[in-house]
């Protein structure tokens, strides 16, 4: 049976987050496949491998509006304006089933659509959690601890689908010669026995994904592990000077800190580490977890469970609050580098094997097939 399936996000050519980002990959992949699949956003140009139909909507990063309204505001905002011409053009469309992952807009789409209009898949990226799960009778979680914490509460998970995110594993993959790949993208101010440590996150010292924590961890390693850290991500000026300016008090010429890279770019700047850190506590997910390993890059990580589920045999998650525990293990790997390797190769391995999209686009499938035949 065809099925005709909107994928919907707002932020679409606007803002990069692992909402947009999930949104046209699996738009992408799944049209690739022969779905019959389009994708709405908020940006009036997006450069996309899928159809893609333009929601005007007001936008929740319009400097005018930040003048006086909060982010959260504006981001409701923009969702409750998106909703309006997305409803019109969905039914337009005749469209099956709409899948999206920004709550206000699917728990609006929800009420509003009606019962002759296309069903509401809600894809939980966000940890809300099962009280607010239990409003749709479709839903998309990203690990299995997810809905096993559901059942554990008693919640009706029988429209509950398990699908992870996944990798391009041929644009992210591990790097013929680091040494070159360095000496490209950092013009040899790294030397080619040096242990590159990448963290990729949120500049600002209130973000989750704790990157001043990955510096103290690379600043506690002993004097003869010759380290450097290498920083990406998303920072206002402001916030990279001052993210650079702790870091450097902390490992003095051996960090670099970079924002803005494109995201076409992000494979090369994978293949010129040796091992990835992410010190955030409770990650929904981690998209950044799959890009480092298809690279071959070994993990350490929090022991979150559903972290320890993607890294799997790909790295190690010790306890991200422990001063010197991330250190430790940085230690370990760099006085074995036969065991680095091992475990690049093992999460190269677990990212082809579960995180592909030949793995995970049928999954999408299943779901879909599933909800209409209800």
């Amino acid at each position: 049976m065809a099925v005709r399936v909107a994928l919907a996000c707002s932020g679409l050519g606007r803002v990069r987050r692992g909402n947009e980002t999930w949104a046209q990959t699996v738009a992408e992949g799944l049209h690739a496949t022969g779905t019959d699949v389009v994708l709405f956003g908020g940006a009036p140009r997006l450069e996309t491998a899928c159809p893609y139909v333009h929601v005007p909507s007001v936008a929740r990063d319009s400097a005018l509006l930040a003048r006086w309204m909060s982010w959260g505001r504006r981001y409701l905002l923009e969702q409750r304006s998106f909703v309006l011409g997305l409803r019109r053009r969905l039914r337009r469309g005749r469209f099956d089933l709409v899948h999206v992952a920004d709550p206000d807009l699917a728990l609006r789409l929800r009420r509003t659509l009606g019962p002759g209009g296309p069903r509401v898949i809600y894809k939980d990226g966000l940890l809300l959690g099962p009280p607010w799960c239990s409003r749709f009778e479709r839903v998309q979680v990203l690990a299995p601890y997810y809905r096993e914490q559901a059942d554990a509460e008693g919640v009706d998970t029988r429209g509950w689908s398990v699908i992870p995110h996944m990798v391009d594993v041929r644009r992210f993959h591990p790097a013929p010669d680091r040494a070159a790949a360095r000496a490209e993208l950092l013009g040899g101010r790294i030397a080619a026995d040096r242990l590159v440590v990448l963290a990729v996150g949120d500049f600002s010292p209130e973000g989750s994904k704790r990157l001043d924590w990955v510096v103290q961890e690379v600043a506690r390693l002993p004097a003869e592990v010759p380290a450097e850290l290498v920083v990406l991500g998303q920072a206002t000026p402001r916030q990279l000077a001052e993210f650079t300016r702790r870091a450097e008090a902390a490992l003095g010429g051996r960090v670099h800190a970079l924002t803005s890279i494109p995201q076409e770019e992000m494979p090369r700047w994978y293949r010129l580490a040796d091992v990835f850190v992410h010190a955030a506590l409770r990650e929904p997910f981690g998209i950044v977890f799959l890009e480092a390993m298809a690279s071959g890059l070994p993990v350490v990580a929090h022991t979150f469970p559903v972290t320890r589920w993607i890294v799997g045999e790909g790295g190690e998650c010790v306890d991200m609050t422990e001063p010197g525990a991330a250190a430790a293990v940085l230690e370990r790997w760099h006085r074995d580098r036969g065991l680095l390797r091992s475990l690049g190769a093992r999460a190269r391995e677990r990212a082809c094997s579960e995180f592909a999209p030949e793995r995970v686009l049928p999954l999408y499938q299943d779901a879909y097939a599933e909800a209409v035949a209800e």
